[in-house]
């Protein structure tokens, strides 16, 4: 199999094309100043949670007072 001279001409260029594509500055970001992260919960889902959290103590709690058979 043979390379043409224009293949690697190609190859090479394509080459160059992403090296400076890497080496442009980035945005500007500021680091100083870290970002909050928000969760919006509606009350519903934290009521649903809140209850099934009860729920799961108050099992574990029936079967810890339970008498063994």
């Amino acid at each position: 199999m043979t390379i043409s001279d224009y293949q690697i001409t190609a190859v090479i260029r394509l080459y160059m094309n992403h090296m400076k594509m890497k080496a442009k500055p980035k945005e500007k970001t500021n680091l100083d100043s870290p970002r909050e992260d928000r969760v919006i919960i509606s009350e519903e889902a934290m009521k649903k949670a809140l209850f099934e959290r009860i729920g799961d103590k108050m099992a574990e709690m029936a079967k810890k007072y339970e008498p063994e058979k």
